[in-house]
């Protein structure tokens, strides 16, 4: 019986040890995140609204909107957007971005987008979800880069 006492103690000493130079490891690894960037000239290639596809309604090939390096986007089109013409944008933070926000050059107060940054397909997309004045409205506009790229 003390045999096993002491083999059952011996193994329960051994796995802590084990379990605990594994610590060690892990407290080394680094997750450090890379900025997003987001800037390219972007396409809409699907439009939501409360989760049911637009698209097929809407012409959406000509609504592009280009996000420069310098913070400066311009939109083209007239689809419904929280924002026309051009202005400044930034993400609110740019390793964790959840929103981009937008200035136009008119004057107008910030607006705030949420924001992801998915790669579907083996693409990276941009999705903006806003509400076009009815807040019971959510819209998602999902766009790819025009120049490809990830």
């Amino acid at each position: 019986m003390k045999i096993y006492k002491i083999l059952s103690w011996s193994l329960m000493l051994v796995l802590c040890m084990g379990i605990s130079s594994c610590k060690d490891e892990l407290g080394n690894i680094r997750t450090e995140e890379a900025e997003k960037d987001i800037t390219g000239n972007w396409k809409v290639i699907q439009l939501t609204r409360n989760g049911e596809n637009l698209s097929k309604r809407l012409k959406l090939e000509d609504f592009k909107i280009d996000f420069n390096a310098d913070g400066t986007y311009s939109i083209a089109d007239d689809l419904p957007f929280v924002v026309s013409g051009s202005g400044k944008y930034r993400l609110d933070d740019p390793q964790y971005p959840f929103s981009v926000v937008l200035s136009p050059t008119e004057g107008k107060e910030e607006v705030v987008l949420k924001f992801q940054f998915p790669v579907v397909n083996g693409k990276r997309q941009l999705s903006l979800v806003m509400s076009l004045g009815c807040s019971s409205n959510t819209y998602q506009y999902d766009c790819e880069r025009l120049n490809g790229g990830i």
